[in-house]
């Protein structure tokens, strides 16, 4: 990476940390406010006012990330507002829906786990599409080496796709340019990275681990908070506020988890017979970040491992459970628990379309 990109990528996290940041304290005031306040005067009109209030609060973020600390090149206001508002929309219209799931939930059943659960089956079956209704960004299927792969022409250079679909019907997503651009060997390898982990289930694996941890962490909350006990929009407002800040403890404690998907990808490359080094090389410079040389920021702030720990860890022996890419998966599925930390993280502020494939490896 350049002296440019790593100064841009340090500025990218510090606004991240803040915007995340800004989340858990307003979440953390608004459980201490149900748990010790008055809340009687708290209907669904308010809480409204509080979503919507809470967009405009995020906006002013991606508007930062998205304007004032994009990578080159940089796109113009008027281009970055006709993304970023068609994303915005998109999303709060998506965000209204599961809102609206999660009252029905909650009438129905007295807790929310039946919304998360068909609320993360809805993103799981949708990303493709929603990929095109939040960021404009249409997909094509292309013969590749004897299979299917899917192409995505998308604008933000930190774009990387991912996987989309399940079993049979996974298929591999990958911006057009790098189809265009990189050399035969590198493509190669990153499309044996790819067919691995679809090879061994890692995408599903990845969901229902996800699931599970926003269900475990529903079914807490409601009983932290007696959620049960109160009326729909008090509720529903202690359940936002609790997952955010249980959203928050998975970006605290699944990046730990994810790196090893992304050296056993490596890994299965180089025993495929494509050497990924120069791969493993060439990345940071287009996602725009390489990790970081502090061990904690390294473990916290970074599921991809930087260059030189994916190439050290290439020349040792892997074994155990892969558990897949759990920590930007949740940032897509953490739309199914009505939180913003997926468009808070400093790889995703202000770019629509990461908001649906957040950069992995």
């Amino acid at each position: 990476m350049t002296p440019a990109q790593i100064e841009l990528a340090r500025r990218r996290l510090w606004l991240g940390i803040t915007n995340v940041g800004f989340w858990v304290l307003t979440s953390a005031v608004g459980v201490l406010w149900l748990v010790y306040g008055d809340t009687r005067d708290f209907e669904v009109n308010r809480l409204v006012l509080t979503f919507f209030a809470a967009v405009v609060a995020q906006s002013v973020f991606d508007f930062i990330g998205g304007v004032s600390l994009m990578p080159e090149p940089r796109p113009s206001m008027m281009t970055f507002l006709r993304s970023w508002s068609r994303g915005a929309l998109v999303h709060t219209l998506v965000l209204t829906g599961v809102g609206l799931l999660s009252y029905a939930s909650f009438r129905l059943t007295g807790g929310f786990c039946s919304s998360i659960l068909l609320g993360t089956v809805g993103l799981a079956v949708g990303r493709r599409h929603l990929l095109r209704a939040v960021a404009g960004v249409s997909t094509r299927e292309i013969q590749h080496a004897g299979g299917v792969i899917l192409a995505a022409r998308s604008t933000t250079s930190a774009f990387t796709g991912g996987i989309v679909g399940f079993g049979r019907r996974a298929r591999s997503l990958l911006p057009a340019s790098w189809l265009e651009s990189l050399p035969k060997s590198e493509l190669a390898a990153e499309l044996s990275r790819r067919q691995w982990q679809m090879k061994n289930g890692l995408p599903g694996r990845a969901l229902l681990l996800v699931l599970g941890w926003n269900l475990l962490g529903g079914f807490l909350g409601s009983l932290a908070l007696k959620l049960a006990d109160r009326a729909p929009a008090e509720a529903l407002l202690g359940y936002v506020c609790w997952m955010t800040l249980w959203a928050f403890g998975g970006l605290l404690l699944l990046p730990a988890l994810s790196r090893k998907a992304v050296f056993a990808a490596d890994r299965a490359a180089a025993d495929s017979g494509c050497d990924p080094r120069h791969w493993i090389e060439r990345f940071p410079r287009l996602v725009g970040e390489d990790g970081s040389s502090t061990s904690a920021v390294q473990t916290i702030f970074y599921p991809i491992p930087s260059a030189a720990l994916r190439l050290r860890q290439l020349e040792q022996p892997l074994s155990g459970f892969v558990p897949g890419n759990l920590a930007r998966s949740n940032l897509y599925y953490s739309w199914a628990t009505l939180t913003l930390l997926g468009r808070a993280v400093h790889c995703n502020v202000g770019c629509p379309a990461l908001w649906v494939f957040p950069p992995c490896a």
